[in-house]
């Protein structure tokens, strides 16, 4: 055996101030003998269990719900057999197909030879019997059995509502007829087949000898001697049911009834009577009675529950306890017993009142939670012994136990003393706070209140906010309850002194208040920290900002941004200006130059319309006086590019008020009906209308508003006829027809169609003409709510086309045609019939469409594009908004090849990847092919000056991005190492042609922008000393910009490396040398400055700063002095430099800092002083066990262990046993 392996570990027990082990790290190291047999046990092995695999294939199969039944009927037993003329078969086919389609199954039939007639019934359960029944009524011969029965019988024959009667019938196929109660004889006719009608009679006979045989007998006991009949808990009663077999009726307690009924076998009856007899005569000769009083909490206790306890003192004394009832007030319980027993009932009695006691605790309800604890951990914890004892912590401030005398007199104890306990310590007091401020109290989400029950760890309960009640109760130790409620009170006086105000401000202009990333707003609160600013969210579409803090300081913010807003509406003051489609390109110029102008010399903002949106009116935005330039240069553009001419129109009020009725729909109708017209009402009290627009069309205009003036004069009429929306356009007529037709009639009568979705339609003229024109319109709406039917014939190879895509076609011919009802044969139907249901205009329109559609189909050709497939993602772009619209417009169906198409060539030679199928009327194709080959993208080439790349480019691409996007075009540009001027655009023939005259445009603009680049780089170089180069910047750059913006040029001060005085000037000639000059002179004021530089400590340093630089600012602005703090990266962080006009200040502000300095000081020294650092003793060394295992299986088999064991002579090394042993030493 070789010797043990050796290890050591880090000695666990030591601690650091044990002398006992100090004194033992200096003795040698010990060594401690582990046994591996016994300190290392091994595991009982314990048999494999197998566990049994699910298997899907042994799980149940579900169980059909469907079964087959298989009747059998001789030919004896058939109700009618076959003739020797023939069968009579096909009669019973007739009626098993009439009782299968009853019952719901499915029933086939068969005869054999001999007669017997084979029948199976296939379907659910419950349809098969009810088949059953009818088919053995209808196919088997019928008989009718007669059995007399006594009448007494009848009741166990029919059962509880029939049920009995019901059963036997399904049971044996057969009707039973029982006698009427009026019927003077007992005879109960059975009609059925042989076998089940002679089966039911003997079962009927049977349950008659059955019921002859049951006796029953009543007699009346008094309620007193029923719990001595049933027994202690009913015993008496269970022996006489089990092993009697009869039923005994008692009447229940309450009962008037004292009649007892046995029923049962006669034997039994008899024999069961008369021991209840024999019970109640032996009670009745020897019972006495006893009352005694016992307290009415206490009477609960004797009965026990369920009556338990009057159940054990039956069985152990054989007396009776008769307790009052819940509702009485009687405290008498009345012992029913033999003399002797009496008195032994009487003693059970008091027992069980006394075993169990009650008492109340008065205790405050802030009380109950502090004593429970979570799943009332506190209140077991104080009272372990809690057998059989109950504790009730009740809403009136109470606890109630109830429990045996011991158990509760130990738990009332220690309640009591708790209690006086956490009197002691803890309180509950309530603080009175307006309902309207509990929400600061709170805070949001719970802030507030959960930093004050940290704080002060105390519980607050908030009252419902329904109740409106101003209690806020605070519980827990006297001090933080105090404390707490100090707190509160100093809140509510400080909320007492704050209000609320709301400022309306129009929402567009939140965002200037509120300044770049809340810059503006965040300077707004540091100025009134005491304010809150709450902006509404931009989802929220309100002006109201609201604002509350303090009072005055409240009332400052309401009147800056009042002020502020009064501002912004000056400056963004809005009008808009009617221009026509066509001279939007003239407004814009080539590359915006035109607009950009006229936003830079009347700094508005000019806002043009969506494009496709179909609204002509440009907003402007800015200074009034500015707007109405803009205003007056925009119109002067349109006037000089066409023939317009304005007309002012002298209008009475009252036909004012009609114009601006129902929003200008009677000026809309005349600027539809006129064309290229704007009306334009001032808001100002006037009372006129402008009209503008080419003076062909301002001139009908005029005349059809002064035709209108004129009827409005008159006595005119509005009113409204409300039609289905579908209708409207057949009450419009093609083109507008119908509606002229009207207007010729009635020229007074102004028609107005809704354009939104509204079915009501508006009419104003002449009173008479109105009612004429409404008398009109309402027949034609009844005409077309009136239902037709028209028929048109659809070759069947048509019907299809309508019928695709989920009726697409069918469902656009139904809305467009007031969702006339259209029917098409069914599929598979050879018939080419459609009917068409609905009003009759409508139903003719439809029928017009139909026919139109199909002879689009009969006319219908293909016609195939070559497209390089290269170009269909250009072409199909914006998910194919392009195809959809030309495939629209021209009626057609447009195909592209599938995009996994192979490079394959037809026999036309064309590749099949690069055929684009057109497929419509010939016009049509030809058309949309035309319009198909406009969208494959050109490239174009334009030399461009390499120098006026990146001009075009724009800062991040925005200018190149801008173009691409306006045009729709690709615009590739060389890199920057290509000697190259050439730019590719790439896109559509028609906006390839517009970018390039747009880039021309701009290219021109760039070689100006050149030539001022040219002039602006002039350069001067200052020298200023480094110390007034901050003065010059201004607070975060402020000085600085202001000089740049005043002057326009650029101002460089020195990086790292440059010279430390040069101070660079750049831009046009005159303007540095005027801004040399200013510099100049702030720098010889600032030489003018006294300047004193003192070392003040640098710990006071934050102190003198103060909060946001409050303290700092204060002292600048007491003494007018500049105040400059040293940066960190000084060689003396403590030197502060001073700065001022007047040296006496100057003096006088260091003096007053060098005082603040010294007080401060001396508080720190003061706080510092009494600090003392205790130093940590050093860990003593530890020693190291050796620890030697005996008997481990690696020490006896060098074969099995070769690399663990060692031999003899081995020195145990660290490593032997791998990383296990450097894990022991570090856990330990």
């Amino acid at each position: 055996m070789t010797e043990a392996a050796e290890f050591t570990i880090e000695d666990t027990t030591s601690l650091p101030n044990s002398p006992e082990v100090i004194m033992s790290s200096v003795k040698a190291d010990k060594q401690l003998v582990m046994d591996y047999s016994t300190d290392f046990p091994s595991l009982p092995i314990a048999p494999l269990t197998s566990v049994k695999g699910t298997n899907a294939w042994i799980k149940p199969a579900i169980k059909s719900s469907t079964a087959s039944v298989v009747i059998k009927l001789t030919a004896d037993e058939r109700a009618v057999r076959g003739t020797s003329k023939g069968s009579a078969l096909p009669e019973q086919h007739k009626k098993c197909k009439e009782i299968a389609k009853k019952s719901g199954c499915s029933i086939d039939i068969s005869e054999s030879r001999d007669g017997t007639l084979s029948i199976m019934i296939t379907g659910k359960q419950q349809n098969i019997a009810s088949a059953e029944q009818m088919l053995n009524r209808e196919l088997t011969a019928q008989i009718v059995r007669e059995i007399t029965i006594p009448r007494e019988h009848f009741g166990g024959i029919i059962g509880k509502e029939g049920s009995n009667l019901k059963k036997l019938q399904e049971d044996f196929n057969c009707t039973i007829n029982m006698p009427s109660k009026d019927s003077d004889h007992n005879t109960i006719k059975i009609t059925g087949a042989t076998t089940g009608a002679d089966a039911l009679a003997r079962k009927l006979m049977d349950m008659s000898h059955e019921r002859s045989k049951q006796g029953s007998e009543s007699f009346d006991i008094p309620h007193l001697f029923y719990p001595w009949i049933r027994g202690a808990s009913g015993v008496n009663y269970d022996r006489w049911v089990k092993e009697d077999g009869v039923k005994i009726k008692i009447p229940p307690h309450k009962s008037e009834s004292e009649t007892i009924i046995v029923s049962g076998d006669k034997d039994a009856v008899i024999k069961v009577s008369s021991q209840i007899k024999a019970i109640y005569q032996e009670k009745n000769s020897t019972i006495k009675s006893l009352i005694v009083k016992i307290a009415r909490s206490q009477i609960r206790f004797v009965l026990g529950r369920g009556g338990e306890g009057l159940n054990e003192i039956l069985r152990t004394t054989d007396c009776v306890v008769e307790v009052p009832s819940e509702d009485s007030e009687s405290d008498e319980v009345i012992i029913y017993g033999t003399q002797n027993n009496v008195v032994e009932a009487l003693y059970a009695v008091y027992a069980r009142a006394s075993s169990v006691i009650s008492c109340e605790i008065p205790a405050p309800q802030w009380m109950h939670r502090t004593l429970l604890g979570p799943k009332r951990a506190n209140l077991i914890a104080l009272i372990p012994n809690m057998d059989r004892l109950s504790i009730d912590f009740t809403d009136n401030g109470t606890i109630y136990l109830e429990g045996p005398p011991a158990t509760l007199t130990a738990a009332k104890e220690l309640l009591i003393k708790q209690i006086e306990c956490l009197t002691k310590e803890n309180d509950s007091k309530t603080v009175i706070v307006r309902s309207d401020l509990h929400r600061h109290i709170v805070g949001k989400a719970g802030a507030n209140i959960t930093k004050l029950r940290e704080e002060f760890d105390v519980t607050i309960n908030m009252p419902n906010q329904n109740t409106n009640s101003t209690e806020i109760v605070v519980e827990g130790k006297k001090e933080g309850v105090k404390k707490c409620i100090e707190h509160i009170e100093e809140v509510v006086k400080k909320l007492a002194n704050e209000k609320s105000r709301d400022i309306i401000v129009e929402q567009r202009f939140h965002k200037n208040i509120i300044g770049n990333k809340g810059e503006s707003v965040n300077k707004l609160r540091q100025q009134h920290p005491s304010v809150v600013v709450i902006f509404p969210e931009a989802s929220a579409k309100s002006d109201i900002i609201s604002l509350r803090g303090d009072k005055d300081e409240v009332d400052k913010v309401h009147a800056f941004i009042s002020k502020q807003h009064k501002e912004l509406l000056e400056s963004n003051y809005q009008e808009s200006v009617p221009i026509f489609k066509e001279f939007h390109k003239h407004i814009i110029g080539k590359g915006g130059a035109t607009i950009s102008k006229i936003r830079e010399e009347t700094t508005t903002r000019i806002d043009l319309p969506i494009e496709g949106s179909g609204e002509e009116k440009i907003l402007v935005t800015g200074k009034k006086e500015n707007v109405k330039k803009a205003v007056a240069s925009l119109t002067s553009i349109q006037n000089e590019q066409a023939n317009i001419i304005t007309v002012e129109t002298v209008i009475p009020a009252k036909a004012k008020a009609r114009f601006i009725f129902n929003g200008r729909r009677l000026l809309s109708e005349i600027e539809k009906e006129c064309g290229n017209v704007f009306f334009s009402i001032p808001k100002e009290k006037s009372d006129k209308i402008i009209i503008r627009g080419p003076k062909e069309f301002v001139g009908t205009a005029e005349k059809l508003l002064n035709e209108l003036l004129t009827d409005l004069q008159d006595q005119t009429e509005e009113t409204t006829i409300t039609a289905d929306q579908t209708y409207h356009k057949f009450l419009i007529g093609k083109a507008g027809a119908k509606v002229k037709k009207l207007r010729e009639l009635f020229p007074t009568v102004r028609i107005l169609f809704p354009e939104d979705s509204s079915d009501d339609i508006y009419l104003v003229g002449r009173k008479e003409e109105v009612q004429a024109v409404k008398s009109i319109l309402v027949k034609q709406v009844d005409e077309l709510k009136l239902t037709t039917e028209l028929t048109v014939e659809v070759d069947s190879q048509y019907h299809k086309h309508f019928m695709v895509k989920g009726n697409e076609v069918l469902k656009e011919i139904q809305s467009q045609n007031g969702n006339v009802q259209i029917y098409f044969p069914k599929m598979g139907d050879t018939s080419t019939t459609v009917t068409i249901k609905g009003s009759k205009e409508c139903a003719e329109s439809s029928k017009a469409r139909i026919i139109e559609v199909v002879n689009d189909l009969i006319c219908q050709v293909t016609v195939e594009v070559v497209i390089d497939n290269k170009h269909y993602r250009a072409i199909l772009t914006n998910r194919g908004q392009h195809i959809q619209e030309i495939s629209k417009q021209h009626n057609v169906y447009i195909k592209f090849p599938p995009k996994d198409a192979k490079d394959e060539v037809n026999e036309e030679g064309r590749n099949v990847a690069n055929i684009v199928t057109i497929i419509g009327r010939d016009i049509n194709c030809e058309a949309a092919k035309n319009s198909l080959l406009a969208l494959v993208p050109i490239t174009k080439e334009l030399i461009v000056e390499k120098a006026n790349h990146s001009a075009l480019i724009g800062r991040g691409g925005e200018g190149i991005r801008g173009l691409q996007q306006t045009h729709n075009v690709n615009i590739a540009i060389p890199n920057s190492n290509d000697n190259c001027d050439v730019i590719t655009i790439t896109g559509i023939a028609a906006n390839v042609d517009e970018c390039i005259l747009d880039l021309q445009a701009r290219n021109v603009e760039f070689e100006k922008l050149a030539e001022e680049r040219v002039l602006r780089s002039y350069k001067s170089v200052l020298h200023i000393p480094a110390a007034y180069h901050q003065k010059l910047i201004g607070r975060k750059g402020a000085t600085v910009n202001e000089i740049r913006h005043r002057f326009d040029v650029q101002i460089s001060f020195p990086k790292e490396g440059d010279a430390d005085d040069a101070v660079t000037i750049s831009g046009f000639q005159e303007k540095v040398e005027a801004c040399k000059e200013e510099i100049e002179k702030i720098v010889a004021k600032m030489e003018a400055m006294f300047i004193k530089v003192v070392s003040l400590d640098t710990r006071f340093h934050p102190r003198m700063i103060g909060a946001g630089a409050r303290n700092l600012r204060r002292t600048c602005e007491e003494y007018d002095v500049d105040i400059r703090m040293p940066n960190r990266s000084d060689a003396d962080p403590s030197l502060v430099t001073f700065t001022g006009a007047d040296e006496g200040l100057v003096i006088a502000c260091i003096e007053h800092l060098i005082r603040e300095e010294e007080e401060f000081m001396d508080t720190l020294v003061e706080r510092v002083q009494y600090m003392n650092v205790r130093p940590e003793p050093a860990a003593p060394p530890q020693s190291s066990n050796k620890v030697q295992i005996t008997g481990a299986p690696w020490q006896n088999n060098l074969e099995q262990f070769p690399a663990i064991s060692q031999p003899n002579n081995a020195a145990p090394s660290s490593t032997t046993f791998g990383g296990w042993g450097s894990r022991i030493n570090k856990n330990n």
